[in-house]
């Protein structure tokens, strides 16, 4: 909704546009969506490529981020050197729409893992080692995750303070499970994550980090995961 005021709307950017404008939507949004917009820009001579990305604020600020983009080939290669410079890992994924495929997927992976994690160390807690020590044995083993890389400063510490919005992740979610009941792609895991981020949003924790999604799980444990290693 949000990609379709912006390039649609009374003022948006579509209307600003011209003949052989590209442009790049770096949002996270469903293909359908993207196709649809693409197709308007394609009536007035205009081209628009869905470039998700995956990195969070420290990949924006450094310039490591991975950016997924679907579309018209030729014009990602005209302009692959401005996204190399946004952007470590650039990618081509195929036709309008595969982009936010791409990402749509990555991210029920990681909202997955997130409510999977904090059982995991939840369990860990209450049968009575550190998080740390947790933390410690799981990245030196197979269950090792990108995911729990910033836990030591943030969940460790009850610091819910949000880079990537619990809000975002719910919505990202549901663009998921909206996908695969449309594909008719049974996805029940994925359906019982999304209801535990509805959970987390009913408790009033949106405009927390996407890790406020442990504090379900601590309360229905009985535990916190908070490190006492320092």
């Amino acid at each position: 909704q949000d990609v379709e005021e912006v390039t649609l709307g009374e003022g948006g950017i579509l209307a600003g546009a011209s003949v052989n404008t590209t442009h790049f939507d770096l949002s996270t949004t469903d293909p359908e969506t993207i196709k649809h917009v693409s197709t308007l820009y394609g009536q007035k001579g205009a081209t628009i490529l869905d470039a998700p990305v995956s990195g969070g604020t420290v990949g924006a600020e450094k310039g490591t981020l991975c950016i997924m983009v679907g579309g018209d080939l030729e014009k990602y290669n005209k302009y692959k050197s401005i996204l190399d410079a946004m952007g470590s890992q650039v990618m081509y994924c195929g036709d309008i729409g595969s982009g936010a495929v791409c990402k749509i997927a990555n991210n029920l992976i990681g909202m997955t893992l997130g409510v999977v994690l904090s059982e995991a160390l939840s369990m860990g807690v209450k049968a009575g080692v550190d998080p740390m020590t947790l933390y410690d044995a799981i990245s030196a083993s197979t269950g090792n995750t990108a995911h729990m890389r910033s836990y030591p400063e943030t969940l460790f510490k009850g610091n819910f303070t949000p880079g990537f919005k619990l809000d975002l992740a719910a919505k990202d979610v549901g663009l998921a499970t909206d996908m695969g009941r449309k594909l008719r792609v049974p996805m029940k895991i994925s359906n019982l994550v999304q209801q535990c981020y509805i959970d987390a949003q009913n408790k009033g924790w949106g405009q927390e980090s996407t890790l406020a999604i442990a504090k379900l799980q601590e309360e229905i444990s009985g535990v916190e995961i908070r490190s006492e290693i320092k």
